[in-house]
């Protein structure tokens, strides 16, 4: 009886030892892309990836420019640009081919602001984010570590490849032109770009369609100019 204390006490020093806080899933993945000073390098970003959806062709570019100026414009070949989102840091405005609204909400304007940040992963202790961490699960071939992520209005589930470190997979619920949506993002192939690492392919779900995006030019410090975020 007493050997078999002892082992059962070992089993759960073991469980212990490798047991998973969701902070520290979160460090990990910062680490895994390069780490706080490398991200903390990065002054702008700039991406453009291409894809189709229904069978047409497009194109989304997104800038950054942390701590709060962020745009992304989508353009369908043959129709030019059919969606634009941009934040200036203290109010937003989303405008398509029916017209433009802003947005002047302050949990909304933060909600769009964090996407202005290089890594926002390396920023939810800042934007006082609440971690969750739920346990693994597959995501295709992978074992991930699956996160509940709320930051005020905002709530993700996320998933971090156990192997990697990388996130590679995002599921958002939010609100869109067409209602309540929810919005399944798998992220792969991370490539460095000046000292970090970067998805460069993005599929995403959105329930009625399937979009993949491939990354074609992704360029940092640009010394991207405020007035491309300003809003008229």
């Amino acid at each position: 009886m007493k050997k078999f204390s002892l082992a059962l006490a070992a089993f759960f020093v073991s469980t212990l030892t490798f047991a998973q806080t969701a902070d520290e899933v979160i460090a990990n993945y910062v680490k895994a892309v390069g780490g706080n000073d490398a991200i903390a390098k990065i002054k702008d970003l700039s991406m453009t990836m291409s894809g189709e959806i229904q069978g047409q062709s497009l194109e989304v570019l997104i800038q950054k420019k942390p701590t709060n100026k962020f745009l992304q414009a989508i353009s369908i070949v043959g129709m030019g640009e059919v969606q634009k989102q941009v934040c200036d840091g203290t109010k937003a405005q989303i405008g398509g081919m029916q017209g433009s609204q802003d947005i002047t909400d302050a949990e909304k304007v933060k909600a769009i602001a964090m996407q202005s940040y290089i890594v926002p992963e390396a920023q939810y202790g800042a934007l006082g984010a609440k971690l969750t961490y739920i346990g693994k699960e597959k995501v295709g071939d992978a074992d991930a570590h699956k996160l509940e992520v709320a930051i005020g209005e905002v709530k993700m589930t996320e998933f971090y490849d156990a192997t990697t470190g990388f996130k590679i997979r995002q599921v958002i619920t939010a609100e869109t032109p067409m209602g309540t949506q929810t919005i399944t993002s798998d992220f792969s192939d991370y490539k460095d770009v000046s000292g970090i690492k970067i998805a460069h392919k993005m599929n995403q779900d959105l329930g009625m369609a399937q979009l993949a995006l491939t990354a074609t030019k992704v360029q940092a410090n640009t010394n991207l100019a405020d007035a491309l975020f300003e809003i008229k």
